[in-house]
């Protein structure tokens, strides 16, 4: 009879994927912080994104849909359509972080019955351990040293978009965007790299957009947005068993020499079963050297059988069957998690603009994009690995990854000065408050129903049912590696200049980028953000060609991920636009 109870419902494991936050989600000194790239057109490259109270043309449609409706640089009302093209770069760097292997080590609990259980408690009390009820193995894994090191190596990636806006017609103007805000395939290297490993990325943006204008004067606009992501993400995790506050069996959750049924009171203990499911012994991991020699003892005297109901010829799992009722293994440090996970998801959203031309010059603009509620659908594949005579168990299943791209509210003046009559400046202050508080973050689920749980074998484990080894992978407490605890609102402050001549335009910029992870933890990596801007377009033929360099350089040295250096982000957009 198999002496199980499962009364745990296995908690939901926060496996940890990095194309959840598609739409501004990359790794390590990537994009602006928060991992948000706000620098698709080549004049957003150019300005690094101080470009909303300014924003005119064909890209207004992304920047600020209420623009659109203002007359252009050159005072005219047309068609205008840009492609633009960005190179990336983020260079290799090394980091060293606190390690979260700790190691794992286990408790084996064993209750006798028969004359074996009756002769149990005599022998204890005559300080004779001759029946082991507890076994202290040896550790399954050893702990990392307390620092680890990691790498990555260069890597380049390359996004098209485009944009379009028409002329206006009696107030109204008509424009769309289309824009590939993430798409990477990085690589983490050595023990500190295992968090993140092996990442693909890529999101794509679609947003048409309209906007009135009345009287050159003040104009609203609004761009429905409908996002796509997917991704692949293989990484290592070491995730406690038990919960964080409970790794240790003591005298209160003992109930009868064994620990308690109650899995809040036994968190990180396996499921109690009978050795009579066994259909082999592991040869090493589950029985100590001074059983092992009681075990052979009992095998090579035959006059033992009729006592212990031993068939002839008895093997050392046959004694232990006879002797021994319930096994239960607790378990103290944490376990390797080995994952490989996809997933995909359609969002929608929206974003909406005002702007209001004040006085001679100046133009005053408020930009709101709203949050974005996605649920990436895909699988995962982990392997929870113990060792010993436990073994590793694999989960095969449905995954769920509920993530919200956070809204973003922006206030923005710009304001341009005639030098002569054919040639203008402008600056710009832009103040963008991103909410990365708000909304669920790395929120995962599984299709229990549909998951496949797999033994490694030789395994004890091995002759587990499904329900057992589900409720195994119930004791890894991922709640510890969430990736969404502690993140705050973030403020960015940019500031723009622009010089335009009848052929020339001249732009330079700068901005502060705050992280919003906690620095002191290991999660997603990221820190403050400085950036830094240039750019020029020339008209030729009723075409603009244009190349924009931005710089962003992170200060890595309040975070966990100390690489000793500063971080940087290198991109190179080129463009062409078209008046007509």
């Amino acid at each position: 009879m198999l002496n199980l109870k499962i009364t745990s419902k296995p908690r939901y494991l926060s496996v940890i994927l990095l194309f959840s936050y598609l739409a501004h989600s990359l790794s390590y000194f990537s994009f602006a912080n928060g991992f948000k790239i706000q620098e698709q057109s080549l004049n957003a490259t150019a300005l690094s994104s101080a470009y909303v109270a300014g924003a005119r043309g064909a890209d207004a449609s992304y920047y600020n849909p209420a623009n659109m409706g203002f007359q252009n640089d050159w005072g005219e009302n047309k068609h205008e359509f840009e492609f633009a093209f960005s190179a990336i770069n983020i260079p290799g760097f090394n980091f060293s972080v606190p390690t979260t292997n700790q190691g794992l080590s286990s408790t084996t609990y064993m209750k006798y019955g028969g004359i074996v259980g009756n002769l149990e408690p005599a022998l204890q009390a005559l300080g004779l351990n001759l029946i082991p009820g507890k076994i202290e193995l040896p550790p399954h894994t050893e702990a990392d040293t307390a620092m680890v090191t990691g790498s990555t190596g260069d890597t380049n990636f390359m996004l098209p978009k485009f944009f379009y806006k028409s002329k206006t017609y009696s107030g109204f103007t008509f424009g769309a965007s289309f824009i590939a805000p993430s798409g990477l395939a990085m690589k983490w290297n050595g023990l500190g790299g295992e968090f993140l490993q092996d990442v693909f990325i890529f999101l794509v943006e679609f947003a048409p957009s309209i906007s009135y204008t009345y009287a050159e004067r003040i104009s609203i606009g609004i761009a429905p947005r409908i996002l796509y992501g997917m991704g692949k993400f293989n990484n290592i995790v070491y995730v406690p068993l038990g919960t964080a506050d409970k790794q240790e069996i003591t005298n209160n959750n003992m109930q009868n020499g064994m620990p308690s049924p109650d899995p809040a009171l036994s968190p990180n203990c396996t499921p109690a079963f009978d050795p009579k499911i066994l259909q082999s012994l592991p040869e090493e991991g589950l029985i100590p050297p001074d059983m092992k020699a009681m075990l052979d003892m009992i095998i090579e005297n035959p006059i033992l059988y009729p006592i212990l109901s031993l068939p002839p010829n008895s093997t050392p799992l046959q004694a232990i069957q006879a002797m021994v009722t319930s096994i239960q293994t607790c378990l103290m440090g944490t376990a390797q998690v080995i994952q490989q996970s996809d997933g995909s998801d359609l969002g929608i959203g929206y974003r909406i603009g005002a702007s209001l031309r004040v006085g001679k010059g100046g133009t005053f603009s408020l930009l709101y994009n709203s949050p974005v509620a996605m649920k990436f659908e895909g699988k995962v594949s982990a392997d929870t690995v113990i060792g010993g005579a436990i073994g590793n168990v694999r989960m095969d299943a449905p995954l769920f990854l509920y993530v919200t791209m956070p809204e973003i509210l922006t206030v923005a003046y710009s304001h341009e000065f005639d030098i002569d009559k054919i040639r203008k400046i402008r600056f710009e202050a832009t103040y963008e408050r991103t909410f990365w508080s708000q909304g669920r973050k790395f929120d995962t689920e599984f299709g229990w129903d549909q998951a496949v749980f797999t033994a490694s074998p030789g395994s004890v484990t091995e002759s587990f049912s499904q329900e057992q080894l589900k409720s195994m992978v119930g004791l890894a407490d991922f709640s510890a590696v969430a990736m969404g605890n502690g993140w705050v609102d973030t403020d960015t402050f940019r500031l723009g200049f622009t010089y335009m001549g009848p052929k020339l335009r001249l732009m330079l910029s700068g901005a502060y980028d705050k992280a919003p992870v906690p620095q002191n933890a290991i999660g997603i990596p990221d820190s403050d953000g400085y950036m830094v801007g240039i750019g020029a377009k020339y008209n030729f033929r009723g075409f603009n060609l244009g190349i924009a360099l931005s710089q962003t350089f992170k200060n890595s040295s309040r975070s966990v991920y100390a690489s000793g250096g500063t971080g940087q982000l290198r991109i190179a957009t080129f463009s062409l636009e078209y008046r007509w």
